[in-house]
C-alpha cells in the first residue's frame, strides 16, 4: 500500500439483532472520537435490514493517518466493544490505486 494514498478502512460486524442499536451507538461514539484525529476524512455507518450486519467504512487521507486510530485508547475501547459483542468481524484496509 502506498502510504500517501487515500485509504479506506472497512469493518463488517455480524451481530445479534438485540444488540444492534447499542452497537450502532458504540460505532457512532467511535466515529465522533475518530473525527478529531489528523487525516480523518469521514466514516459512514451502514446496517442491513435484518439488523444482523453493521458496516463501518472509514476514509483517511493516508494509511499513516488511519494507523493513528490504533494508538487511540478511546477509539480502541469502542471498537473492542463492537468486536467482543459480534459473532464475526471482518476487517480490510484499502489504498486508492486508480481514479
Amino acid at each position: 500500500m502506498a502510504d500517501g494514498a487515500p485509504t479506506l478502512s472497512i469493518h463488517i460486524f455480524t451481530v445479534e439483532p438485540a444488540d444492534f442499536e447499542r452497537l450502532v451507538k458504540s460505532a457512532t461514539e467511535a466515529l465522533g472520537k475518530a473525527s478529531t484525529l489528523p487525516g480523518f476524512v469521514r466514516i459512514n455507518i451502514f446496517g442491513n435490514a435484518s439488523h444482523t450486519k453493521l458496516l463501518l467504512a472509514g476514509e483517511w487521507q493516508s494509511e499513516h493517518a488511519w494507523s493513528r486510530t490504533l494508538w487511540d485508547d478511546l477509539i480502541e475501547k469502542d471498537l473492542t466493544d463492537l468486536v467482543e459483542h459480534s459473532e464475526d468481524h471482518e476487517f480490510e484496509l484499502y489504498s486508492h490505486i486508480a481514479p
